[in-house]
């Protein structure tokens, strides 16, 4: 079936040399994979993905000093600027933003949108510890809500990390799920989605633990109260978009059907730390399933992401 890939990785030299300093060449304990766009094109043939949104993945560049860091950013915007230069009928491209530098952030944003024709930006669940909707990111926010900017949420190891329990299971097995989770949720307690309407959320990896915990946090928050009233995640939850990298059949993606918006869940092949006979073997998965009708794949693979991608224009 034909497919719109909203959640896909590049890795340019300089992160590349990122990982190799900081986390030897295995970054969250992952052996850094090898990436060309023309290899990402190779995929986007077999699997039939007419076009692509390419971002870097964790960890964030924030594991660099300042310094580095804001170099760090400007290469990896540069390489995707250049390489959806060159395949701009097919790649576009996620900005990386130099978290948690909200002044340096804020200028980022707007080269990136109007330089560097970036769809929209990729931010990390946390950087250094400071998460999305930490105080200290207003300034990023409110001009991302300003711009009207599309947003795809990545997951970063915790900060502070559970040291002993990552060194036994890798980060993107069970961390990357709870810090999805745990954003998400900080977030809506910060009251970020009724702050910054327009801002276009996507939610990795089919919402993480949102379906399952969702319910709990809105009765709870009703039990407890607060002067505060923090935002309704039910309600949150159906103006979210969310993809479909990983493993979600044949449990989690029903169980989010019930709770969102149909028209807002969208393809992802987490390319290329998703290895292709992997990918192939998900979307099979999805493709052939008899959860789903037939309809609602041709949403959820492409109609949906071609509609999203309409509404990336600055």
């Amino acid at each position: 079936m034909k497919k719109i890939d909203l959640h896909a990785h590049y890795i340019s030299p300089g992160f590349s040399q990122f990982l190799d300093d900081y986390f030897d060449g295995k970054g969250d304990g992952v052996k850094t994979p090898p990436f060309s766009p023309e290899s990402y094109i190779n995929l986007m043939k077999e699997q039939d993905i007419e076009y692509g949104v390419l971002s870097i993945s964790s960890p964030h560049i924030s594991a660099a000093p300042d310094d580095k860091m804001l170099e760090l950013a400007e290469e990896v915007n540069t390489y995707a600027a250049d390489i959806t230069q060159q395949y701009s009928d097919q790649i576009g491209f996620f900005a990386t933003l130099p978290l948690p530098l909200a002044e340096e952030s804020v200028n980022t944003i707007d080269k990136a949108l109007d330089d560097q024709q970036a769809l929209g930006f990729t931010l990390p669940t946390n950087a250094r510890g400071v998460y999305l909707g930490d105080e200290r990111l207003d300034p990023v926010l409110e001009k991302l809500n300003e711009r009207q900017a599309t947003v795809a949420i990545h997951p970063n190891e915790p900060k502070p990390a559970i040291k002993a329990m990552s060194e036994e299971v890798p980060p993107p097995l069970m961390e990357f799920i709870f810090d999805t989770t745990r954003t998400i949720i900080y977030m809506s307690q910060k009251n970020v989605f009724s702050k910054y309407p327009n801002i276009k959320w996507i939610v990795p990896h089919c919402g993480a633990l949102l379906p399952v915990i969702a319910q709990r946090v809105a009765m709870g928050n009703k039990m407890f109260g607060s002067e505060k009233q923090p935002d309704d995640l039910e309600q949150v939850m159906k103006n979210l978009y969310f993809d479909l990298a990983g493993k979600v059949l044949p449990y989690q993606l029903p169980t989010l059907l019930e709770m969102v918006d149909p028209d807002k869940i969208v393809y992802g092949s987490d390319a290329p730390y998703t290895t292709n006979q992997v990918v192939s073997m998900l979307a099979n998965e999805i493709e052939s399933t008899d959860l789903i009708t037939i309809d609602s794949k041709i949403h959820m693979l492409y109609d949906n992401g071609k509609a999203l991608l309409d509404k990336m224009k600055y």
